[in-house]
């Protein structure tokens, strides 16, 4: 009698089912925790060189939680949206860091800031805003974008070649915790590392189509196993440097918890999740290559003209201070579009 040896014994078959839903979960937080790592990471701090696989892993935590609240509070809306962005600052910064307390337990500008960097600009528009571009095929959307992103990341890496960032990476580098301590790369250097790290961001989108999550639902115990792992991160980075912070983070939990509430009795079923599934077109990543072209060419200028110092502190002081004012009045406008009465439907965020 013949054996078939490719079938699999039933319990076998049942039980890689039943782990196929946590499997695409996981690749899906793994792609989307890889776009967002490089808009928050490695556009910002390329002294860091090209570690990637362990800032995957600890944004991966923060995504995770953020893709569950999407789903479970049933985001869909440009304002809600904003909200989860908040969200996900506040865990890479006040969960995974403790940065965010570091101006004090009452400083609204820290956290501010963050809403601008992880939030609008790693989450809100690295992750959806040009999710949204590529399945529309929206090519001169996606070059403009993608040119200016370019030329704020070339002056923005210009600040390294200050004396004190020279110093404080050579002083990181001697104590282990970077790889290179060389902050002033050549053009070339530079140019690479531009382009493999967009071309880490490319490739994630494309992946993100074939793998979308419509739903992101999790288990009791993946809920279990998620707060788990970020009470542990607090634990360990946070809670010996700042032993009071747990009262700032409840209070920005608390307060994106009431808007949350409002938004979930007020949505039906479902999240914007839907309406970002589809496949995209590895060709229609290609205009993302204008950033590394345009931050390239910016370093490259800079290499034969060096700039003057005080332009550097100019770049260095003012790009934050961007930041901060751009977290904080779209932070504002979104939880009071939230928790408000609707007196005219706002557009989901799939009208946007």
């Amino acid at each position: 009698m013949a054996i078939d040896l490719t079938r699999q014994p039933e319990p076998a078959r049942q039980g890689f089912s039943r782990l196929q839903p946590l499997i695409g979960r996981l690749i899906f937080a793994a792609l989307s925790a890889s776009v967002v790592v490089f808009f928050s990471e490695k556009a910002f701090w390329y002294p860091q060189g090209f570690v990637l696989g362990e800032l995957i892993v600890f944004y991966g935590i923060a995504i995770y939680a953020c893709l569950w609240a999407i789903d479970h509070f049933h985001v869909r809306r440009v304002s809600a949206l904003v909200l989860v962005a908040a969200l996900f600052a506040f865990l890479v910064e006040g969960v995974i860091t403790p940065v965010i307390y570091e101006a004090g337990l009452l400083d609204p500008i820290l956290p501010a800031y963050f809403i601008g960097w992880h939030g609008l600009l790693s989450m809100f528009f690295g992750w959806y805003v040009v999710r949204k571009w590529l399945l529309g095929r929206q090519w001169m959307s996606l070059l403009l974008s993608a040119g200016f992103f370019g030329l704020f990341w070339g002056l923005w890496s210009l600040t390294f070649w200050l004396p004190e960032n020279i110093a404080e990476w050579a002083e990181l580098a001697a104590q282990g915790e970077t790889q290179s301590g060389n902050t002033l790369w050549t053009a070339t250097e530079f140019g690479l590392y531009a382009l493999v790290f967009t071309g880490v961001l490319m490739f994630s989108h494309w992946l993100l189509g074939r793998g979308w999550q419509a739903q992101f639902t999790l288990s009791k115990v993946e809920k279990g196993v998620l707060v788990t792992a970020m009470l542990i991160l607090f634990a360990a980075l946070v809670y010996p440097v700042q032993p009071l912070a747990i009262f700032k983070l409840l209070l920005m939990f608390v307060i994106l918890y009431i808007a949350f509430r409002v938004n979930r009795g007020r949505e039906q079923d479902g999240s914007l999740l839907r309406s970002l599934a589809g496949p995209v077109q590895f060709v229609d990543t290609l205009p993302l290559l204008a950033m590394p072209i345009t931050a390239t060419g910016v370093y490259a200028l800079a290499r034969l003209a060096t700039p003057t110092e005080d332009l550097l502190r100019i770049i260095l002081e003012g790009f934050p201070i961007l930041q901060v004012l751009s977290g904080g009045i779209v932070f504002l406008w979104a939880w009071v579009a939230v928790v408000r009465p609707r007196r005219q439907p706002e557009r989901s965020v799939s009208e946007a």
